[in-house]
């Protein structure tokens, strides 16, 4: 047996994913850290794919990750602490005495250091380790930040990663995902692509590629540079905050029946509490602007799911296997005037062909065929935002034997994050939705918030 064996990922890991790196950061009580620290590596000498190092392949023509097989694992992981005499202000923390509120992310240096890389050339460069643990110690918590290359895992990687971390720390047993020299999301995706064409909606094929060509561009020099400059000019000139929404039980009993509406119960679509918090947040962030620009709605979905109805081992799959499903757009006005209900059904309806095998074999030629690496452009009058469902991540999940106070996440390419981006996440018996948008959109929000937290008689 070779001591090394090298992973190749796909393309799906090379659309833009490959400059960003993910910090998934949580906020304690207090922590065992001499704990957690062998815990990370015990987790990092069982999956050895966590030991292994950024590799780019000329025969491939793809990035790679060299796996060593055998031997110490002690340099293959960052595990690095800080103390600060100071506290943390409770405008960092999930308030779950009100219904709903509102929350300010604490600063990035308290969860990750600032050795780590963002990008994969870097990782490549530095053969930095793919793992890295950040603790910082508070005068009253204890800050935890795992940061990944966001071109190698994704949410189901992620989470993969910090059940693996809580399994070891309650001292339960659990398996590391298969390692292969062959990846086998690319299997897959060969294995349709030579397969005769599925995929017959003509509709919803034309309404897909058409909003693909218009709002993401190919990944170049120029472009990029266009790209972050204009999350440069968003931060200074609308003065662009990263908040999240704590949206408690009551909160969310006042949402379901708001979209739920007037009908009765057979005849409402099914959505779930992803599609009414996605259609909630963009009502509510948008309500008190009237301006002509159009509003296009992309959400990632993973498709794990679908291809293993006939690849069952993607289910475990560690690397991206995300796509994105784009709302018809709308403008400001139209969203205005459809209700919350509308807006829910609208966002299930978009990721429904996702679900289907056979829509993924049609995404997945255009993606290879016309797309490669992209981003997303924004014309005059446009503004697009990506939305992801990160409830898969299990940030809340975590068991690190101590009350958790608050979940926050991090991309982070530039000192500047991208604005227009929305997640979701689990928090307790709630959800968090985190967004960095400007000041004014924050504000809108703060007025839904306030009436969320009025007292429902009904309740």
């Amino acid at each position: 047996m070779s001591e090394t064996i090298l992973v190749p990922l796909t393309q799906f890991d090379q659309s833009y994913l490959e400059s960003l790196s993910v910090t998934n950061g949580r906020v304690f009580q207090s922590l065992d850290i001499d704990a957690l620290r062998a815990a990370v590596f015990r987790v990092v000498d069982k999956w050895r794919l966590l030991a292994g190092y950024v590799e780019w392949s000329n025969t491939l023509s793809k990035w790679c990750i060299r796996v060593p097989l055998q031997g110490d694992v002690s340099s293959r992981f960052t595990f690095t602490t800080s103390k600060i005499a100071t506290r943390l202000h409770p405008s960092f923390v999930v308030n779950e005495q009100d219904p709903a509120h509102i929350s300010t992310r604490p600063p990035l240096q308290y969860f990750r250091h600032e050795s780590v890389p963002h990008d994969l050339q870097t990782y490549n460069s530095s053969r930095s380790p793919l793992f890295s643990v950040h603790v910082t110690e508070l005068l009253n918590c204890t800050c935890v930040g795992l940061t990944i290359p966001h071109g190698v895992f994704d949410g189901g990687g992620a989470y993969q990663i910090s059940h693996a971390v809580t399994q070891e720390l309650q001292g339960k047993l659990w398996d590391p995902p298969a390692i292969s020299q062959s990846n086998i999301l690319q299997e897959a995706l060969d294995d349709l692509e030579l397969a005769p064409s599925m995929y017959n909606d003509i509709h919803q094929e034309t309404v897909t590629y058409s909003a693909l060509r218009r709002y993401f561009v190919p990944e170049s020099v120029i472009n990029k540079t266009t790209f972050l400059g204009r999350a440069l000019y968003e931060h200074a000139r609308h003065h662009v905050e990263t908040k999240a929404v704590y949206l408690g039980p009551k909160a969310i009993v006042k949402l379901r029946r708001e979209a739920k509406g007037d009908l009765q119960s057979s005849e409402v679509p099914s959505v779930s509490m992803n599609n009414v918090l996605a259609a909630w947040f963009f009502k509510v962030m948008y309500a008190n602007e009237t301006d002509d620009n159009v509003i296009a709605l992309w959400s990632y979905t993973s498709i794990r799911q679908t291809l293993s109805k006939k690849y069952p081992a993607l289910m475990d799959y560690s690397h991206n296997a995300i796509v994105v499903q784009p709302i018809t757009p709308f403008t400001k006005e139209e969203l205005r005037k459809k209700s919350l209900k509308e807006l829910a059904v609208l966002h299930r309806k978009a990721l429904e062909p996702a679900g289907e095998i056979a829509w993924v074999q049609a995404y997945n030629t255009y993606l290879k065929k016309a797309l490669r690496g992209h981003l997303t452009f924004r014309r005059s009058g446009d503004e697009p935002w990506l939305y992801t469902n990160q409830v898969i991540t299990g940030l809340d999940k975590a068991d690190f034997g101590s009350k958790l106070y608050a979940v926050w996440f991090w991309t982070t390419p530039t000192p500047y994050e991208i604005d227009h981006v929305v997640a979701i996440n689990k928090f307790k018996d709630g959800y968090v939705i985190q967004a960095n948008a400007k000041a004014t959109r924050w504000r809108a929000v703060a007025e839904a918030v306030e009436d969320l937290n009025v007292p429902d008689t009904r309740l």
